[in-house]
């Protein structure tokens, strides 16, 4: 029992009010220094010797980004030129996120409203929709400045024919960052995005041109106010009130350059050691070379720096009395370990190791699945919360629009829309279709699902198999690859009734 218990017994016979209070009082102060010690559980809030060299600035999403953004896109961009890594990277994720195209499959109830939209969104993808390439090309570059600069802005303008018929695609640094402001009717402007009173967006402050651009207009140093209506902005939120998005990059921006001056500095030592050479030093009675007669230059004099570069095949005098060392360095048996080490770290952000290093050295099936399988998810998530709902939804709306300003039907403003995402590769095929036809089979998966995974439309399809289907059975062949008469073993199935033709 604490001496303070003991004393408390003592007083409460003679003053138990006093020992009431005593008692409140020591429990309140328990209460309070459990409270610190509850703080302190968190060492990363604590602040002592281990955090003391550890900057963690309040900031928002905005601050941070207003003073990084831009930095962050230019240090991509010159990663993705020149560095392998970051280069193999990107690819692979542009390949996975937008593959071949996210293709739209519209829907109706009324069969032949859906087939005029389907049909009017088909021809328009598949033309010069920004001048130059289709609806995918477009698209593939955006995902690409995304994922490099940090975002990718898509501004509508109108053709010959009506608006919302051309694109034009721009990189983030042509929204002018320098435009930060309260409006007078409580609105603001963040980093050139313009808002109102309600925090919705209203519109963006774009340079005409790029502002590196070496051949500008003479008025492209002035960015002018383009409506919301007119403007997707393609960018991965990451935090609320996130106004531009940041280069993938940025996390992993220093370690892919530390990588590649390691590698830099393992090939340099590896020329040093291909470099044979041979130097010739005179004996002390012998004042030239055994080689032959090799005399200084003329401006071979005091003050000139020493011969600094070895060459393959070298052959070196020296003067009597001059002696030389071999450089002969050690190389690090770690370093292979260290850089695949690193580039995991890095293929835990970005693209699974394999696929952006090219190393499937130390790779086995169920390694290969588990990294392909964990990949997917962020894939989804990429794909489901940026790319559809910020690029390719509100295209098909726009589209859509003109469509009703064309014909004058409103019912094409009520479509909905499936998307078809980009065949994503198997690493096992024939152990994972089997895994896909038993989800099909047991009804947790819809065949028009599988086939949409694959980018390929369920209601044409159909009827694609139903035609094919039909000429086979119009030239009574039975083929091997067809269920209905044959199963996966060579049998004929002769409880459908489709037995080999009689003559």
């Amino acid at each position: 029992m604490a001496f303070s218990d003991v004393l408390d017994s003592v007083i409460a016979p003679f003053a138990p009010g006093w020992a009431a209070e005593r008692m409140a009082s020591r429990a309140r102060l328990e209460a309070s220094q459990s409270a610190r010690d509850g703080i302190r559980q968190y060492d990363a809030a604590a602040k002592d010797r281990r955090t003391q060299g550890w900057n963690r600035p309040a900031s928002s999403a905005d601050g941070e980004n207003a003073q990084a953004r831009q930095a962050l896109a230019w240090a991509g961009h010159d990663l993705v030129r020149n560095n392998k890594y970051a280069a193999a990277a990107v690819r692979q994720l542009v390949a996975t996120i937008w593959g071949d195209g996210i293709s739209v499959q519209i829907t109706h109830p009324i069969k032949r409203v859906q087939q005029r939209a389907q049909d009017s969104w088909n021809r328009w993808v598949e033309s010069r929709v920004d001048g130059f390439g289709d609806w995918y090309g477009h698209g593939k570059l955006a995902v690409r400045e995304m994922i490099v600069g940090g975002e990718g802005v898509t501004l509508w303008m109108p053709d010959r024919t009506g608006p919302n018929g051309l694109l034009v695609g721009l990189e983030g640094a042509q929204v002018d960052t320098s435009r930060n402001m309260v409006l007078r009717d409580g609105g603001k402007v963040v980093q050139g995005v313009q808002f109102d009173a309600l925090g919705m967006r209203t519109g963006y402050w774009i340079f005409p041109d790029h502002p590196n651009d070496p051949i500008r207009g003479s008025s492209s140093a002035q960015s002018r106010f383009v409506p919301a209506d007119h403007v997707d902005h393609l960018f991965e939120r990451l935090r609320f009130r996130q106004t531009r998005g940041v280069s993938w990059l940025g996390a992993v921006a220093m370690t892919l350059r530390d990588v590649g001056d390691i590698e830099d500095a393992k090939r340099l030592q590896e020329k040093v050691q291909a470099c044979l050479a041979l130097i010739v030093q005179p004996g002390e009675a012998q004042a030239t070379s055994p080689l032959g007669q090799q005399q200084p230059g003329a401006d071979d004099g005091a003050g000139r720096p020493l011969e600094e570069t070895m060459r393959p095949g070298m052959i070196a005098r020296l003067r009597p009395g001059e002696t030389a060392s071999a450089i002969n360095p050690t190389p690090s048996a770690n370093t292979v370990d260290f850089i695949r080490q690193q580039m995991a770290a890095v293929s835990a952000n970005m693209v699974p190791y394999h696929l952006m290093t090219g190393d499937v050295s130390q790779a086995n099936y169920s390694g290969l699945r588990a990294a392909m399988n964990g990949s997917y998810a962020l894939v989804d998530d990429w794909q489901q919360n940026e790319v559809i709902p910020l690029h390719c939804r509100p295209a098909v709306m726009r589209r859509m629009q003109r469509l009703v300003l064309e014909t004058g039907d409103p019912r094409f403003m009520q479509i909905g829309m499936r998307f078809a995402l980009p065949v994503r590769r198997m690493v096992d095929p024939v152990k994972d279709l089997m895994g896909e036809i038993m989800e099909i089979r047991s009804g947790l998966k819809l065949l028009s699902t599988g086939l949409a995974e694959r980018g390929i439309n369920a209601d044409e399809h159909m009827v694609a198999v139903k035609a094919m289907n039909d000429t086979i059975d119009r030239l009574g062949l039975a083929l091997d690859v067809d269920p209905r008469r044959v199963t996966d073993s060579g049998v004929l199935q002769a409880a459908t009734g489709f037995l080999a033709p009689k003559e």
